[in-house]
C-alpha cells in the first residue's frame, strides 16, 4: 500500500461489507462451519425450546464475543442438507439453491438485554423449505429466506 498500511484486503470481510459476491464466500464461510453453525439432527434434548436456544448457541461458540442476533438449527440429516446444492434442491441464482422438501427448524433469538456471558434467546419452531448458498457441491451460508 503507499501509505503504509500493508494489505487491507481483508477489511471488507471484518466491516461485513457485501460487494455481490456469491453468498457465504465473501465470509469465508466453509461447510464445517455451516455445519457447526446449523446443523443439529438428531435434535438435541433440553427441557423447553428456549432452554435449547440458550444451551445450543453456547455449545456451538456463538455468543463468545458477542450474542448472535440470530441463527437457525436445521434438524435433519446431513446427507439431505448436501443434497440441496444437487439434486434435492432448485438452482435460484449465482450459488444459491432452494430446498425441494421441507426441514424442521429451530429459529434462536437473541433478548434485548443480552450481553456475552449471559446470552439468552427465545425459539421459534418451523417446518419449511430452506435456501442456501453452495460451494463445491456443499452448503456453507444459510439464506433467512423462508425462515421462522
Amino acid at each position: 500500500s503507499p501509505w503504509g498500511l500493508g494489505d487491507l484486503g481483508f477489511l471488507p470481510y471484518v466491516l461485513g461489507w457485501d460487494f455481490q459476491t456469491p453468498k457465504g464466500l465473501s465470509e469465508g464461510a466453509s461447510y464445517r462451519q455451516f455445519v457447526t453453525r446449523h446443523f443439529d439432527s438428531p435434535k438435541t434434548n433440553a427441557a423447553n425450546d428456549r432452554l435449547y436456544c440458550n444451551l445450543l448457541m453456547q455449545r456451538r461458540g456463538l455468543t463468545r464475543v458477542f450474542c448472535k442476533r440470530r441463527n437457525t438449527f436445521i434438524h435433519a440429516p446431513s446427507g439431505q442438507l448436501q443434497a440441496i446444492c444437487a439434486r434435492g434442491g432448485t438452482h435460484v441464482r449465482l450459488n444459491l439453491y432452494d430446498s425441494l422438501k421441507s426441514f424442521n427448524v429451530t429459529t434462536c433469538r437473541a433478548l434485548p438485554r443480552s450481553r456475552p456471558g449471559h446470552c439468552r434467546y427465545r425459539a421459534a419452531i418451523g417446518n419449511t423449505k430452506i435456501r442456501v448458498a453452495c460451494f463445491q457441491g456443499l452448503p456453507v451460508h444459510l439464506e433467512p429466506t423462508y425462515l421462522p
